[in-house]
């Protein structure tokens, strides 16, 4: 079994020109917290995010955990 990476959540954000790098969190909360301003800035027009997909590390390997789009989350 693989080693629990120090930072067990990742956010990958979508846009009609690809995939960003992707982000690494510590938490769940401060996973959140950086969706939540991301999904502000794409409601507000200043990205051109459509999607944002986040990952958790368990059992040994990435899991794909939740897709949020804008507009989703009021």
């Amino acid at each position: 079994m693989s080693t629990r990476p120090r930072r067990p959540w990742r956010v990958v954000l979508e846009s009609p020109t690809g995939s960003s790098p992707e982000a690494e969190f510590t938490s769940e909360a401060k996973t959140y917290e950086h969706v939540r301003a991301e999904l502000r800035k794409a409601e507000a027009g200043e990205t051109e995010t459509t999607a944002i997909r986040i990952n958790q590390w368990s059992d040994g390997r990435w899991w794909y955990f939740e897709t949020i789009k804008p507009g989703e989350l009021s």
